[in-house]
């Protein structure tokens, strides 16, 4: 277990509260070369710890409930909005994108301007490492944004909106950059950096993933491009995320540093609002997954008591609700739902599914093995659910789980597939993501609550309305069933 707990809470929370005067100005031109009080030192876990709570709280219902494995239970309505697809421009306004752009990048800019001009390389790469990683999850939930304009302060108070394209490109730059400033000889954090501890070979692997990673993102709509990129990537011997080495946010069982999930849904909520899904539950039992045991618990009540069972995508949204408790069907797990539960940045098991499909596509000069790296992917999310990775050779010999082989876009729907399952409740947001990206798994319908049509399930955010009353270069409303710019897939 990490030693981080004693500056998470304090980091957050002052991150936080930081977050609430910059509500009063423009969201994304706070200015990072004139903090009141800061260090390196300090800002780099505010940067990382409110990034997780995002992708922890917000993102993770959205996520969750999009690529269903979430859904709304009978006897609430909280989250029926997700259901019904009736994403609003506030729903997501200064408490997402105010906290992702004045918060977590903000920080992570200042860390990495301070950092080389105090001379402190391996600050500097971690900075710029996640900054590139804050900004694409970004423009992954809205398209275009402001990216390198943004954050200038009263120098720009009008940043202009970069077309996803550009982003993509400069998020790889800035990972180059970034690469080339780690050096394993110098000062490096310690128990400040909450994700590796100041570990600049993990860092470096953390940074190659996510090169990995927006290359693949791009292998629909520029498959050139990723191509080209993910063999320079192996030429050049480039080492990634294994077993064991996830990137995540740790929390501990105390008041106000508990996982972001758990706080709101448990503490606040009661448990009241969030259940399985069928359509993963479903499949669970399907293919005889044991992870069904970490990811979601059984019905406490009624007639399903000690069963798993979930709830069809949206049902409880719609005229034909049952009203039955949450208790009387599963809810997630003690994986995903426990005080100390961590939040991803990105997973061993995600790295090992994007090298088995950069193999599988054919991309990595004939390096790596594309059914073992799966394997690998599932073993890795055995191990970090806690679930007995021995029991991974018995699962691997259920039919809709053996590795296939076939077309390349056979391989690639077998691993995205699996790679959804390791998601559940773990990383909600990209799991939402590569849904959009891929169409994987093509199992997925639309909730039954849906107001937007017939196979339409949501494809971006709604730009906020802090941007169309603050920001003269506001795009204007762009509807959320527009697919971004990489999500060209039929």
């Amino acid at each position: 277990m990490k030693n981080i707990y004693k500056y998470l809470l304090a980091t957050v929370l002052a991150s936080f509260a930081g977050l609430t005067s910059c509500d009063d100005f423009l969201d994304v031109n706070d200015d990072p070369n004139n903090p009141p009080t800061s260090t390196p030192e300090l800002t780099l876990p505010a940067g990382e710890g409110e990034l997780a709570y995002v992708l922890g709280n917000q993102f993770q219902f959205l996520g969750n409930f999009f690529a269903q494995h979430w859904t709304q239970a009978g006897a609430a309505n909280q989250y029926c909005d997700l259901e019904l697809y009736q994403i609003t421009s506030s729903d997501y306004d200064a408490r997402v994108w105010g906290e992702l752009y004045a918060g977590a990048l903000n920080d992570f800019r200042f860390v990495s301007n301070q950092a080389t001009t105090n001379g402190q390389t391996n600050y500097a790469a971690i900075g710029e490492i996640m900054e590139a990683y804050t900004l694409q999850v970004i423009t992954d939930a809205w398209g275009d944004v402001p990216a390198s304009a943004s954050l200038q302060g009263l120098e720009n108070l009008n940043p202009e909106y970069e077309e996803q394209e550009v982003i993509y490109d400069n998020l790889i730059t800035m990972l180059d950059s970034a690469i080339m400033l780690i050096d394993m000889d110098a000062p490096s954090p310690g128990d400040d950096d909450l994700v590796f501890n100041g570990d600049m070979e993990l860092w470096m692997k953390f940074a190659n993933t996510l090169k990995l990673k927006v290359y693949l993102r791009q292998a629909y709509v520029r498959p050139a491009v990723a191509q080209a990129g993910i063999q320079e990537l192996y030429a050049e011997g480039a080492e990634f995320l294994e077993m064991g080495e996830t990137a995540d946010i740790e929390f501990a069982d105390q008041t106000q540093n508990r996982n972001p999930f758990y706080q709101t849904q448990v503490v606040f909520r009661g448990g009241v609002d969030v259940v399985a899904s069928s359509t993963i539950l479903d499949y669970l039992q399907e293919t005889a997954d044991p992870r069904i045991n970490e990811f979601f618990s059984p019905a406490q009540a009624g007639a399903n008591a000690g069963s798993f069972v979930g709830v069809d995508q949206g049902v409880e949204c719609t005229p034909d609700r049952s009203g039955a408790q949450a208790n009387t069907v599963s809810k997630p797990g003690p994986a995903v739902a426990s005080p100390t539960s961590a939040v991803p940045y990105i997973t061993a098991a995600e790295s090992y599914f994007l090298q088995a499909e950069a193999v599988a596509r054919g991309w990595t000069g004939g390096v790596g093995d594309a059914s073992e790296l799966y394997a690998q992917g599932i073993r890795a999310s055995f191990d970090y659910v806690g679930e007995d990775v021995a029991a991974v050779t018995a699962f691997l010999q259920q039919p809709d789980v053996a590795y296939a082989g076939g077309t390349v876009e056979e391989q690639v729907e077998q691993i995205i597939t699996q790679k959804w399952v390791s998601f559940s409740g773990v990383q909600g947001f990209e799991a939402w993501t590569e849904y959009r990206r891929t169409g994987y798994p093509d199992f997925i319908e639309p909730s039954a609550a849906s107001t937007l049509g017939a196979d339409i399930i949501p494809k971006r955010l709604l730009y906020p309305n802090t941007e169309s009353v603050r920001n003269t270069n506001y795009p204007g409303l762009v509807e959320i069933d527009v697919p971004v710019w990489w999500d060209v897939k039929d």
